[in-house]
């Protein structure tokens, strides 16, 4: 029985599949299954780098097209491993992702996940690793890089990712039910994960209507975090209000202040030893 699952989705991703799978056989740690869950591709190149996929501790599994979150859980039930890593089709993984992440695990029983940097490549190039985490933080942006490490026991107690989330952060949903002590997270300093970054050519219109509707099932889902870690909508709206006075009284008194007598008066004290000084800097 394998030690970690590695689970990768793959919906019309044939172009990227193989690099992504090659990223796993090179790992220095060898004790490991790769799950290949073909989502219903429907693209013919696709279709046919996973009918002639011949790769060492490699399976396929074929569904109907039902989602990222759907293809993931269907993986997942069908894995060995004690561990799991879930990789997008289009992304790889550091040669060391593994010989780092699983001994951190195996060590410490109170760890639920194990996160990393990322190296992103492709139509933008660059490094991130994300802020250790709190659980406040954690509802304001994803912590985690959907490619980490984390225990089956745990995603099996939560009922794994929630398959309603359709159009995206199925992954920060999970991670939010996961886990909510900073004990249970791990983050490794280094830049472990490789995220292509595609260029897009959705209208914007389009995207932004999706992230408002993403936005919305989100928050609706998680309502009673966000008024736990946060203060109800009226108090944002007062405290942002009293910070719009304050700086207004600010720029009102620095105004009044450099129209005032004695303002204008120290100046005029003030300014033949400015222009002393000023000599004195040139020489």
């Amino acid at each position: 029985m394998p030690k970690v699952s590695i689970i990768i989705p793959c919906y019309n991703q044939g172009a990227f599949l193989e690099e992504a799978i090659d990223s796993v056989l090179a790992q220095t740690y060898r004790d490991f299954e790769i799950i290949v869950v073909n989502d219903g591709s429907g693209d013919e190149h696709t279709l046919a780098v996973l009918n002639a996929l011949q790769k060492p501790n490699t399976v396929i599994l074929h569904t109907v097209n039902r989602g990222v979150s759907a293809a993931r859980n269907y993986g997942i039930a069908h894995s060995s491993g004690e561990f799991i890593l879930p990789l997008d089709a289009d992304d790889r993984i550091d040669t060391r992702f593994l010989s780092l992440a699983v001994p951190l695990l195996d060590q410490d029983q109170q760890l639920e996940i194990i996160g990393t940097g990322v190296e992103y490549f492709g139509s933008v190039n660059g490094t991130e690793i994300l802020p250790v985490y709190h659980p406040a933080q954690h509802l304001l942006r994803n912590l985690f890089f959907n490619t980490s490490l984390f225990r089956k026991t745990g995603f099996e107690k939560i009922n794994g990712y929630d398959e309603a989330f359709r159009e995206g952060w199925e992954d920060w949903d999970m991670f939010l039910r996961l886990i909510d002590r900073p004990e249970q997270t791990f983050v490794i300093q280094d830049f472990l994960l490789h995220y292509r970054i595609k260029k897009s050519s959705r209208n914007a219109d389009l995207f932004l209507e999706k992230k408002h509707r993403v936005e919305q099932q989100f928050y609706c889902k998680h309502i009673k975090k966000y008024m736990e870690h946060f203060p109800e909508p009226i108090q944002v709206l007062r405290d942002n209000a009293y910070l719009k006075e304050q700086v207004e009284n600010f720029e009102r008194y620095k105004a009044e202040l450099s129209n005032s007598l004695s303002y204008r008066l120290g100046n005029f004290i003030l300014g033949p030893l400015k222009w002393i000084k000023s000599i004195d800097r040139k020489k």
